[in-house]
C-alpha cells in the first residue's frame, strides 16, 4: 500500500473503533455540537446546563475547600505548603500518558488526554502556572510566554526534587532568519498563515527530542527555563550555544514565536500527579507594527491544542477585564470547547473597589460564559522571592478574611484556592484518562494491525549483515585502487600513462627556452635564435643575411623554435565500449568540448630590450658590469609562461585519475548501479577529486610563485656548466656570422657574390685577426646567465612538481578515498544496517516506507507494554 494511502485510511480505522468502544461517562457535560471520543454521539444544549450544574453541585460546597474534610477524602496537606493531590492513586495513570506521549504516540494521530493553559496575554496565566508546578517562571521584561511549555509533575518518593528540561522540536523553520527579522519583525507577507499552512513558515517535520539541562534547585528554574526559550525562539542556531554552562547570550531572538515545545519533567515530594501545556497568550491586535501575523499564528496554534476532544481546557480569565472581551474565550466558543473547559478567575485582589459582584456571582453560579466544569478563583503572589508555601498561606488567608469572599461569596469558597484547582484538575485528567484508556487501547491495537498490513505489503527486505557487505566491497575497492597507484603490471597503466605525460610536461619547458634576436647597427634583420642559436651580425649590403641553425645542447630534445601546441589527450579507455558508469557520470558533468589550447611561446628578448634591462641596473661606477638585478629580471620574464603548461599537466593528471577510479568504480559496485548506494559512491568520489585537485593546484600555484618571485639556486656548479656551455656557443656563432659578414664586404668590392655552402665555406677561413670586434659581448654574457639559470630552474621545477604530485595527490588517493567513503557511510555507527538496506535497495522508496513503519512499529509496542502494564 502507498505510503499516503495508509495515512488518509488510518484514522478512519479508528474511529470505527473507537465508536464502539467507548463508554461516555453521564457526568462529564459537553458542549453543543461536540463529538464524544470520535463517535457519532452528539450531545445538546440541555445536557451542558445539566452537566455544568451536576459538576458546580460537586465542588461548591463548604467541605469541597475545607482542608480537613479534604485530608480525610484522601487528599494530604503538607504542612509546609506541599501538596499531595490524589497522588496514590492517579499517579501511575499520568505517568503512564506522560510515558505514551513521549514515545511519540500523538505523533501517530492517537491524541492522549491532556490539559491546555489558556488565556490571553496579561491575564495571570504565569502566576497560575506557578502555582500549580511551584516553580517561578522568567519574570525579565519581554519574556512572556512565545512558545508552549509541557509541563509534567510527579510525586516522588526519594525526597529529591529534580527537573529535566528539554527541547521537543516538531516544527521546522522555512522562514527568514535575516538581520532585519532579528526581533521578528517584517515578516514577509508570503510566510504568512494560511489554510493550507496554518502556523505560516513553520511546518511539520519528525519529531526531535533533545535534553537540555538537569537541575535540582528550584532557583535555577527561571533562568533554564530563559534560555530554553531563547534556544526554541533561534531556529538558525545550535541549541547548545544557550545551555546553562554556556556564557549568557545575548536576548535576541530570530522569531517572536514557535510552535516546538519546551519540556519540563519535575518529580518531587508533595507534588501533585499532574501534566498540562502552557501556551501563548491569545492577542487580537498587535500594537507593533509589522507583528501582526502574530495574531493568526497564536490562534491557530492554540486552536489546535483545545480543540482535541481529549484535551481539558484551563482558561484564565483576570477580574480586572470584561470577560466579554477575552479572546481566548471566544477562541473556546468557536471550536465548541466549552463542555471540556474549566475556568480559573485570577487577580481578585485587584477588582477595582466598589465595583459591583452581580457579573462575577452569574459567572460563578454557571449563568454566564458556562463553561463544563465551572470557575475557580485563585491568588498568586507575583513577587519571585515569595516560596510556594508562603504564597498558599496568603491565598487562603485572603479568601478567608476579605470581602467578598469570606461574605456574599463563601458559598463558592470550595472554589476558591490553587488547592482546589488543583484537585479539580487530577480528578478531570484522571477520569479523562480512565475514560479514555479502553479506546486508545484499541486505536493502539488498530494502530499496529494498520502498521502490520504496510509492512506485508511491501517486498521482501534485503537479508544478511549489510554493513559487512559494504565494508566488503569498500575494501577490494581500496585494493583495486592501490594496485593501479603502485602499476607494475599490464593492466594497471595509470603510472605508465602519468610518465608520458610528466615526460611531455618537462619537454614543453626545456623547448621554450628563452629567444634572443639580435640586429646590427644598419638595422639588419636575423632570425630568431634561442638562446645558443643563431644571432644577426651585421653586414652593409642589402641583400638578406644568411642564418645559421644551431644544434640544440639537450641531445634528448629535438631543435624547435616554433610556439608549441600544448596537446589535448583523451581520456584513456582500455574498453572500446562504453561502460555504465561513465554514461551515469556524464548525465551530471559538464558536456567535454574539444578545448582550443593555448600556443605555449618562448620569451623572445630583443637585443635593445636586453640593454634597456642592463642599463636600467646598472648602478654607476665601473663600466661594463651586469648587475644581477638585471639577469634576475631576464629569469623571471623567461619563465612567465610556465602556468599554462602547469595547468594543462594538472588537468591532464586528474583526468588520467579520474578514469582510473571511474573503472574501478564500475568493476567493484557495477552491479548496484540502479539504487542510491552506487549514486552516493560516485558523489562521493567527485567530492573527493574536487577537493584533492583544488589542494593540488595551490600547492603548485604557490611552488611557482617561488620559482618566479625570486631566482636562487645552490647548485652553481650545474649553473655554471650550463652558463659557460651556453656562452662558448654563443661567442662562437658570433664569429661565424661576423666571419660571412666579412666575405661578404670583400665580396662586395669586387662586384663578385656567392652564396649557400660556397659561403660558409669561405667564412670558416677567415683569420680572426680579419673580424671586426663583437660588440654585443656583454649582452652574450647575461643571455648566458638567464640560460644557465633557466636550465637549472626548469628541470628542479619539474622533478618538484612530480614529486608533491606523487606524495600529495596519490598519496591522498591511495589512502584516503577509502576512509572518506567508510566516513561517509557511516560503516560502524549505530543503524547502519536500516540505512543501507534503504540505500541498496532497487526501490529506495519502499525501504524508507519500510524503516518509517518499523519505527511506528516500535513506538506501537512499546505503547502496547505500557498499557498492558496498566490492565
Amino acid at each position: 500500500m502507498p505510503r499516503k494511502a495508509v495515512k488518509r485510511e488510518a484514522p478512519q480505522l479508528l474511529r470505527h473503533v473507537a465508536s464502539d468502544v467507548v463508554d461516555i461517562d453521564e457526568r462529564q457535560p459537553v458542549s453543543s455540537g461536540d463529538t464524544i471520543a470520535d463517535s457519532d454521539v452528539t450531545v445538546h444544549e440541555e445536557q451542558v446546563d445539566e452537566g455544568y450544574h451536576s459538576n458546580h453541585a460537586n465542588h461548591n460546597g463548604k467541605d469541597a475547600g475545607d482542608h480537613d474534610s479534604s485530608a480525610a477524602n484522601g487528599q494530604v496537606i503538607d504542612p509546609d505548603g506541599g501538596i499531595q493531590v490524589l497522588g496514590r492513586g492517579v499517579k501511575e495513570l499520568v505517568q503512564a500518558v506522560q510515558a505514551l506521549r513521549h514515545l511519540g504516540v500523538e505523533d501517530l494521530d492517537l491524541p492522549l488526554p491532556k490539559i491546555v493553559v489558556v488565556g490571553d496575554q496579561s491575564t495571570g496565566k504565569s502566576s497560575l502556572i506557578e502555582g500549580m508546578s511551584e516553580i517561578k517562571v522568567p519574570r525579565k521584561a519581554g519574556t512572556c510566554t512565545r512558545c508552549p511549555l509541557e509541563i509534567n509533575l510527579t510525586e516522588s518518593s526519594t525526597g529529591i526534587w529534580t527537573c529535566k528540561v528539554s527541547l521537543f522540536k516538531k516544527y521546522l523553520y522555512e522562514g527568514n532568519l535575516g538581520t532585519s527579522h532579528t526581533h521578528g519583525r517584517g515578516f514577509p507577507k508570503s510566510e504568512a498563515a494560511t489554510r493550507a499552512r496554518p502556523l505560516g513558515p513553520w511546518t511539520a517535520q519528525d519529531a526531535e527530542d533533545f535534553h537540555f539541562a538537569t537541575i535540582t534547585s528550584k532557583s535555577e528554574v527561571p533562568d533554564v527555563l530563559y534560555r530554553a526559550q531563547l534556544a526554541t525562539l533561534n531556529p538558525g542556531s545550535a541549541y547548545e550555544k544557550y545551555m546553562p554552562e554556556q556564557p549568557a547570550s545575548a536576548a535576541k531572538h530570530q522569531v517572536k514565536f514557535s510552535p516546538n515545545i519546551v519540556r519540563l519533567d519535575i518529580s518531587g515530594p508533595g507534588l501533585p500527579n499532574l501534566s498540562f501545556y502552557d501556551l501563548p497568550g491569545v492577542i487580537n491586535v498587535s500594537d507593533i507594527s509589522g507583528e501582526e501575523y502574530l495574531v493568526t499564528l497564536v490562534k491557530n496554534l492554540v486552536k489546535s491544542y483545545v480543540s482535541a476532544d481529549d484535551s481539558i481546557n484551563l482558561l484564565a480569565i483576570p477580574m480586572t477585564d470584561d470577560p466579554a472581551n477575552s479572546s481566548a474565550l471566544r477562541l473556546i466558543g468557536e471550536v465548541k470547547a466549552e463542555a471540556r473547559t474549566i475556568g480559573c478567575l485570577t487577580k481578585p485582589d485587584r477588582r477595582q473597589e466598589g465595583e459591583a459582584l452581580d457579573q462575577w456571582i452569574q459567572i460563578l453560579n454557571g449563568e454566564r460564559f458556562r463553561l463544563g466544569h465551572g470557575y475557580y478563583v485563585i491568588k498568586n503572589n507575583p513577587d519571585p522571592s515569595v516560596d510556594h508555601a508562603a504564597a498558599r498561606m496568603e491565598e487562603a488567608a485572603f479568601f478567608k478574611g476579605y470581602e467578598p469572599w469570606a461574605t456574599m461569596l463563601s458559598d463558592h469558597n470550595g472554589r476558591f484556592g490553587t488547592l482546589p484547582l488543583q484537585t479539580a484538575l487530577s480528578q478531570l485528567l484522571t477520569d479523562r484518562i480512565r475514560k479514555s484508556l479502553p479506546r486508545i487501547t484499541a486505536q493502539v491495537q488498530q494502530k499496529a494491525e494498520i502498521i502490520n498490513s504496510a509492512l506485508k505489503e511491501l517486498p521482501e527486505p534485503l537479508h544478511g549483515n549489510l554493513p559487512a557487505i559494504v565494508l566488503g566491497e569498500l575494501m577490494k575497492f581500496e585494493r583495486e585502487l592501490q594496485k593501479n597507484m603502485d602499476g607494475g603490471l599490464g593492466v594497471h597503466v595509470l603510472q605508465k600513462e602519468w610518465n608520458k605525460k610528466a615526460v611531455q610536461f618537462r619537454k614543453t619547458l626545456a623547448d621554450t627556452k628563452p629567444i634572443m634576436k639580435l640586429r646590427d647597427q644598419q638595422q639588419c634583420n636575423m632570425r630568431d635564435t634561442p638562446l645558443g642559436g643563431t644571432l644577426g651580425t651585421p653586414t652593409p649590403t642589402s641583400r638578406t643575411t644568411a642564418t645559421i641553425a644551431i644544434e640544440s645542447d639537450d641531445d634528448d630534445l629535438p631543435n624547435n623554435h616554433s610556439p608549441i601546441q600544448l596537446s589535448a589527450h583523451k581520456r584513456p579507455h582500455p574498453s572500446t565500449q562504453s561502460t555504465p558508469v561513465k554514461s551515469r557520470r556524464s548525465q551530471n558533468a559538464t558536456p567535454r568540448s574539444v578545448p582550443v589550447l593555448p600556443k605555449v611561446q618562448s620569451k623572445v628578448f630583443e637585443l635593445a630590450e636586453v640593454q634597456s634591462l642592463i642599463q636600467d641596473a646598472y648602478p654607476g661606477g665601473i663600466p661594463d658590469l651586469i648587475h644581477p638585478l638585471a639577469t634576475e629580471q631576464m629569469v623571471i620574464l623567461s619563465m612567465a609562461h610556465w602556468q599554462e603548461p602547469l595547468d594543462q599537466f594538472l588537468k591532464e593528471t586528474q583526468e588520467l585519475c579520474e578514469t582510473m577510479v571511474f573503472e574501478q568504480v564500475e568493476a567493484v559496485f557495477g552491479h548496484r548501479q540502479h539504487t542510491r548506494y552506487f549514486d552516493l559512491i560516485l558523489e562521493i568520489c567527485q567530492t573527493f577529486f574536487g577537493e584533492a585537485f583544488s589542494q593540488q593546484r595551490q600547492l603548485l600555484n604557490r611552488v611557482l610563485a617561488w620559482e618566479t618571485s625570486k631566482p636562487t639556486t645552490l647548485n652553481a656548479e650545474a649553473m655554471g656548466m650550463a652558463r659557460d656551455k651556453a656562452l662558448a656557443m654563443l661567442q662562437a656563432h658570433s664569429r661565424e656570422i661576423r666571419a660571412r659578414q666579412y666575405v661578404e664586404e670583400q665580396e662586395a668590392k669586387i662586384g663578385k657574390a656567392t652564396s649557400g655552402a660556397a659561403l660558409k665555406e669561405k667564412a670558416a677561413k677567415v683569420a680572426d685577426g680579419q673580424l671586426k670586434p663583437d660588440l654585443h659581448g656583454r649582452e652574450l654574457l647575461a643571455m648566458s646567465i638567464v640560460k644557465g639559470f633557466y636550465d637549472v630552474a626548469y628541470s628542479r621545477f619539474v622533478d618538484i612538481v612530480c614529486a608533491s604530485i606523487h606524495c600529495e595527490l596519490f598519496g591522498k588517493l591511495r589512502n584516503e578515498l577509502f576512509p572518506a567513503m567508510t566516513h561517509k557511510f557511516g560503516v560502524t555507527e549505530p543503524g547502519a544496517n536500516e540505512r543501507f538496506a534503504i540505500l541498496l535497495a532497487a526501490n529506495a522508496r519502499d525501504e524508507e516506507r519500510r524503516a518509517v513503519l518499523m519505527k511506528e512499529k516500535e513506538t506501537i509496542e512499546k505503547a502496547q507494554q505500557r498499557l498492558e502494564g496498566l490492565s
